[in-house]
């Protein structure tokens, strides 16, 4: 039920947000040159170009001066967004709310994941029979 409304709940603010669209003047930067390699793979004879091939390594400076210049464009757009701040704000309010999954039984032990809200991934607990104290795990 929560994943339908928070389904009707984005498609709202992205109803809105294409409502607003006519009036927003943003500026566009201009993306970066992405370079083409010569790279082709063959496949049972049929020959595939795969020309953004050294994007693939993601260690080189090279690839991670091409992501640098495409998050300038990106952030810069999305920093002219008027309503961002209210967007981001409703979302956080929708996904604020504390989250536990059912316990797993091992043994005398029940283990469990448990979110407060905005945690970034949920914790796992155990606890000794189900009135235990819980105590963090990983």
């Amino acid at each position: 039920m929560r994943k339908i409304l928070h389904t009707i709940s984005l498609l709202t603010i992205t109803g809105a947000m294409f409502s607003c669209g006519g009036n927003m003047k943003i500026k566009h930067l201009p993306y970066p040159q992405t370079q083409k390699g010569d790279v082709t793979d063959n496949y049972h004879g049929t020959e595939v170009a795969d020309p953004y091939r050294w994007l693939e390594s993601d260690n080189s400076q090279q690839t991670a001066d091409w992501v640098v210049a495409e998050n300038s464009v990106t952030n810069d757009y999305l920093t002219q967004i008027p309503f961002r701040e209210g967007i981001k704000e409703r979302l956080t309010e929708l996904w604020n709310y504390p989250k536990q999954n059912a316990p797993s039984k091992v043994g005398e032990y029940y283990f469990y994941f448990k979110n407060d809200g905005l945690q970034n991934q949920a914790i796992l607990y155990y606890k000794l029979g189900l009135d235990g104290e819980s105590e963090v795990f990983l």
